[in-house]
């Protein structure tokens, strides 16, 4: 089990707040990245409201350009990709029509491939093929991802303090932001972002099932901290299941199969729970299964209570590191 998925699942569930409140990072022309426990007085300060600002700025800008290309039909989706770990932002729309487009050539490709080599893989139904696309970001024509020029610097900044890589710093000037910022805040900005653009979203011809969310880059939780968490910040769980229902036929299987452990004693259900995380994305009982990350494991430990306690501690030599974070959350 990820201990980057529990730690990230906390934030964005709102179980922990962000670090680094009150401290600040100076990146200077000299090429060094340092941090300081107070703001300093010269300059240029960058705070999380000013990267929310500019984001703000490059989705209108993106739906206005969208406009403007003559695409403003029947549009289901607006995503604002979100990379924390490089330090990056793209938004994604797409229509119907387009949609339909993608499928059709895809089916016809997959086809082809099907009657040369016989390969099963190939042999997919325009539905199926349907569905794998709607939400695949990656194949939508409509892809914006030249950024406001403060946004991009600043990203590129806050790349270089990520990776630890001061060398590669080219500024003028000092920058210094808050520390918060690289906690993974960027997904928090997004998720404040898709709430401010509800009225520009009005702009668009949007179909009953349209949802604008923030989606996460592989590495950073992919479709499954999508899917699990970030998307439901965004939207209500109607919405989620009228955009997305298999979504919600995941959702109610994860429902019966915590109803079916939940009835069994206690020690057992603490022991379910270590096993899914022990064996990890490929195990029987995985939560990768209904599409959630390794966080929910942990959620369903935290719920069973202080009275847990000791079969938890029983099982502390299996895996130590997410264990000992469900012990320290019981304390507190």
């Amino acid at each position: 089990m990820s201990s980057y998925d529990v730690d990230i699942g906390k934030l964005i569930s709102g179980r922990r707040e962000l670090e680094g409140s009150g401290t600040y990072i100076i990146c200077s022309p000299d090429k060094e990245i340092v941090e300081v426990s107070t703001k300093p007085e010269t300059g240029i300060f960058v705070s999380s409201k000013d990267i929310e600002d500019a984001l703000y700025d490059f989705c209108k800008s993106a739906i206005n350009e969208y406009i403007a290309e003559g695409n403003n039909q029947d549009v289901y989706t607006f995503s604002i990709f979100t990379d924390t770990a490089y330090g990056s932002y793209v938004i994604y729309i797409n229509n119907v029509e387009s949609l339909n487009q993608s499928v059709d050539e895809a089916y016809l490709r997959y086809q082809e491939k099907f009657h040369e080599n016989g390969d099963e893989d190939y042999n997919q139904s325009r539905e199926h093929l349907y569905d794998q696309f709607k939400h695949a970001e990656g194949d939508y024509p409509f892809m914006y991802e030249e950024m406001p020029e403060r946004l991009e610097n600043w990203l590129a900044i806050l790349s270089q303090i990520i990776e630890g890589e001061p060398q590669y710093l080219d500024i003028a000037e000092p920058y210094f932001f808050e520390k918060s910022i690289i906690d993974s805040q960027l997904f928090l900005i997004a998720i404040d972002v898709i709430h401010r653009l509800v009225e520009d979203f009005k702009q668009l011809d949007q179909t009953e099932d349209f949802i604008a969310y923030v989606s996460a880059a592989d590495g950073v939780g992919g479709d499954y901290l999508t899917t699990s968490q970030l998307i439901r910040k965004c939207v209500s769980e109607d919405q989620l299941y009228r955009a997305m229902p298999e979504v919600k036929k995941k959702d109610m299987a994860f429902r019966s199969a915590i109803a079916a452990v939940k009835q069994k004693p206690l020690r057992e259900q603490v022991q379910h729970w270590v096993t899914v995380i022990e064996e990890g994305e490929f195990g029987e009982n995985s939560v990768h299964s209904f599409w959630k990350t390794d966080y929910e494991s942990y959620e369903q430990l935290v719920e069973l209570g202080h009275t847990a306690v000791p079969y938890i501690q029983e099982n502390m030599h299996r895996e130590k590191s997410i264990l000992e974070i469900v012990l320290a959350d019981l304390e507190n």
